[in-house]
């Protein structure tokens, strides 16, 4: 709600009737009869809805300027439910500047992961890019929500499942190799089931595991880290994350890894009490300055639009600084939801789903209770429980 200190009179009725003149305008392709009302509109309103309408003419028009104005001023105004984000990155994108593309698409995802416009852009803009995990990750996302099963969501579906195939292929391969104690040969081809399938957890983590068998730390610290990005609730992966910065010899991010290591082993009182160690251990070996390297790499990934590994690196500052909070909780939780915005919409829709269907207004839970199903793994405990609460009506 924006204040003023002056009284605006009432004109909901007017300016109601002047919307709905504007949206006909602008449905029939006259967007300038449109911009004019809507502009007429703002002596009397002002409202992030009406910004992004403003916003929405200019776009059209090719008028770019005035358009990227209009949708930072609707964003202003509301800065989480916004359709403005997908026209800034549409915007930016028309001059080349992929971050900025790129970051105004993952808030539009944020929103709205189900928009398959939306992931497709973040796909290929992130393979322009060469940067295939985040390509990859974003095409199967694409996969899922689209509603368009033309020729281009054909083509897309074929080469995934191409790349799918070969790299099921050689991860077997490297299975038996591992059988047969040849880590060498597993992880060749392990090098070439992950350029297939980067977004491969166990792909991922198997690699990781291997170099480090073979103390080869760096190469580990790579598929390591990849496999944190798919899992960051692993206790295996944190376990080996935590050995091989030890052994690099970088102790604050192996005291990060520790620290999120200890809450899945607090059940485990053994490996609770030697993980408890560990992190005593390695607090002795940084000071209040230490967070900095962290934050440096942290603002690096952020501006490369890496945002899983910069998620870690900002979560390893509060980490090893809680009074960060304050600084980087925001940047934190933005980009953890364009990470993953589904966990955060499908826990608000069975929360609100169950509250209709508790009262009987089945029309109503079975709206929210098909959002989760849409959003969620058909494996998951929250797809189940949404899809026995869908009831004909």
């Amino acid at each position: 709600m924006v204040s003023s200190d002056y009284y605006i009179a009432d004109n909901s009725d007017i300016e109601n009737t002047k919307m709905e003149a504007a949206k006909n305008f602008y449905s029939k392709g006259d967007f300038k009869a449109a911009l004019n009302l809507y502009l007429g509109m703002l002596n009397t309103s002002m409202s992030y809805k009406l910004y992004y309408e403003i916003g929405r003419c200019y776009y059209k028009m090719n008028d770019l300027l005035p358009a990227e104005e209009y949708f930072k001023k609707s964003i202003s105004l509301e800065s989480a439910k916004n359709s403005s984000y997908l026209y800034l990155g549409n915007i930016y994108y028309k001059r080349e500047d992929i971050k900025n593309a790129i970051e105004n698409w993952a808030s539009a995802f944020a929103y709205k992961p189900d928009d398959e416009a939306v992931c497709l852009n973040l796909a290929t803009s992130y393979f322009s890019k060469g940067m295939k995990f985040q390509s990859v990750f974003y095409y199967e996302k694409y996969l899922k929500y689209a509603k368009d099963k033309g020729s281009s969501y054909s083509a897309i579906k074929n080469s995934i499942g191409k790349c799918n195939e070969i790299a099921n292929e050689f991860m077997q391969k490297a299975l038996r190799a591992v059988s047969a104690k040849d880590n060498k040969t597993a992880i060749e081809y392990l090098n070439f089931a992950v350029k297939n399938l980067p977004v491969s957890f166990d792909i991922n983590y198997l690699l990781g595991k291997l170099y480090l068998e073979e103390n080869d730390n760096m190469h580990a610290l790579i598929y390591l880290k990849q496999a944190w990005c798919l899992d960051n609730k692993s206790l295996d992966v944190l376990q080996k994350l935590s050995s091989v910065f030890i052994n690099l010899g970088d102790y604050t991010a192996a005291y990060c890894a520790m620290r999120r290591l200890l809450p899945l082993v607090i059940h485990n009182q053994q490996e609770y009490l030697k993980t408890l160690q560990v992190i005593k251990d390695l607090d002795t070996s940084f000071d209040d300055l230490s967070y900095k390297g962290h934050k440096e790499w942290a603002d690096k990934y952020y501006a490369d639009n890496n945002y899983h590994l910069a998620l870690m690196e900002y979560e390893n500052c509060v980490i090893l600084r809680d009074d960060l909070n304050g600084d980087l909780g925001k940047k934190i939780e933005k980009l953890k939801s364009f990470i993953n915005p589904e966990t955060r919409i499908i826990n608000a829709c069975l929360e609100k789903g169950g509250i209709y269907y508790a009262d009987g207004d089945y029309k109503k839970s079975n709206k929210y209770f098909s959002k989760v199903m849409l959003l969620a793994n058909e494996n998951s405990a929250e797809y189940k429980y949404a899809k026995v609460r869908v009831v004909n009506v």
